[in-house]
């Protein structure tokens, strides 16, 4: 009796150990479809799994396959670019239109281009009405004061050079540039 329980358990023990063995010989995924190619001259099935030569990895890859420590592997497909969202477009700047005050005011503006392009203007904010731009190059290589979509400046080349004008100017936010720097620009506040 002792007998048949021992050889019993052995029985069981050699079948699950073939069944194993079977399974590590098995060719990998082997019921799934293969890829015909023409590689070395024979017609061969490509499977992920299969054993592989890196030498013909440029045909293994037109099948969807890369050759990686001697077996087949599927290659991922790359995925689609993430959409990018479409900016909102900025619409073009318009300056302030309305009804203008009563305030005469006199803004003095220095322009300098050394040793970084910019305005310095004697105030921020100014009170609606006709404002006087009183303009004192300071640049080295000529500068302009332009007042976006109400006055363009002169181009002056000359240290010292300088030019006034007078504008009625609506409350609002105002926008100024230099045409020979881009760079160089800023805006000011007109207060009702």
């Amino acid at each position: 009796m002792k007998r048949l329980v021992v050889l019993g358990a052995l029985v069981v023990l050699v079948s699950v150990a073939a069944s194993t063995a079977l399974g590590r010989n098995a060719r990998p995924d082997s019921t799934a479809a293969c890829a015909k190619a023409r590689i070395g001259g024979k017609s061969v099935c490509l499977r992920a799994g299969t054993a592989c030569k890196a030498t013909y990895n440029s045909i293994y890859k037109k099948h969807g396959f890369t050759c990686i420590a001697g077996h087949l592997r599927k290659t991922p497909t790359a995925k689609p670019p993430a959409s990018t969202p479409t900016p909102t477009p900025i619409p073009p700047y318009s300056p302030p239109t309305g009804t203008v005050g009563t305030a005469n005011t006199t803004v003095t503006v220095e322009m300098f281009d050394d040793p970084i392009p910019l305005f310095v203007l004697s105030q921020a904010t100014i009170p609606s009405g006709n404002v006087t731009f009183a303009i004192m190059n300071k640049c080295l290589y000529g500068c302009s004061f332009d007042l976006q979509g109400i006055k363009a400046g002169a181009i002056m080349y000359n240290v010292e050079q300088s030019e006034t004008w007078t504008v009625a100017l609506a409350p609002g936010i105002y926008r100024y540039h230099c045409d020979v720097f881009p760079g160089m620009k800023g805006q000011f506040t007109v207060t009702p």
